[in-house]
């Protein structure tokens, strides 16, 4: 937002040089933050790739993976007469993670406004401890909203199946509305927006989001959300009888 409101001053001819190098300097330490917090996650041995032993990746993968991410590694590597390390591949295949990742974070604001509380709380959707309550919080009751957006952003799933954003900033809110609509206690928002990250969560650690389609994981992450739309809170066999 600094940014942005830096750029129109530039455009009106409003922002002195001062202003200028204070923001830059700002937004460079802002950057370098987030790098030395990503780098250290990365470096994590409880990373979610950190664990994946050899002898679990196909051959033909490992192979790929080897030529792909090490070229670099060749010299050395035909010095020493040896294949290379699976670590080192895992390392640059979590270095690929954080790069994409970012762009999409980065691309996804451009059409839905996070609160700074909101970002906070979604750097945990990988985990199975997320705080799905700390979302609705955060986000005023909207935790449906921004979990579904999350996803579907960070899947790439707007951007591969052209999906106007306000498509489906209009579908997530409708939903929502219907979610509410019988002030239901349990199937409500807050519960569509926990399966939804739990889905995600098994897709990512179960590694199957590398198996699936685009398709099927779009399928998937809709079906979580839209699975109990307008429960009314009571059982099946109740709506049978009545």
């Amino acid at each position: 937002m600094r940014l942005r409101c830096l750029v129109k001053q530039l455009e009106r001819g409003e922002a002195s040089l001062t202003d200028l190098k204070k923001n830059l300097e700002y937004a460079a330490l802002v950057l370098e933050s987030v790098y030395v917090e990503e780098t250290r996650r990365l470096v994590d041995t409880e990373d979610e790739l950190s664990d994946i032993q050899s002898e679990s990746v196909p051959s033909e993968v490992r192979d790929w993976l080897a030529s792909t991410f090490t070229r670099q590694m060749g010299l050395m590597l035909r010095r020493n007469e040896e294949k290379p390390r699976f670590r080192s591949i895992v390392h640059a295949v979590q270095a690929g993670i954080f790069v994409e990742r970012m762009y999409r974070r980065t691309s996804n604001m451009v059409g839905l406004s996070y609160p700074p509380s909101v970002i906070s709380v979604l750097k945990h959707v990988d985990k199975w401890s997320f705080d799905v309550f700390a979302l609705n919080e955060a986000s005023g009751d909207h935790a449906l909203k921004f979990i579904f957006y999350e996803l579907l952003t960070r899947y790439d799933l707007i951007n591969h199946f052209k999906i106007p954003i306000s498509a489906v900033v209009s579908f997530i809110e409708a939903l929502e509305v219907g979610y509410s609509k019988h002030k239901n206690p349990y199937h409500n928002l807050m519960h569509a927006a926990d399966v939804t990250q739990t889905v995600h969560y098994l897709l990512l650690k179960t590694g199957m989001v590398h198996w699936l389609t685009e398709l099927e994981i779009f399928a998937m992450i809709f079906a979580a959300a839209v699975h109990d739309y307008e429960h009314t809170g009571t059982t099946n066999n109740f709506h049978i009888q009545t």
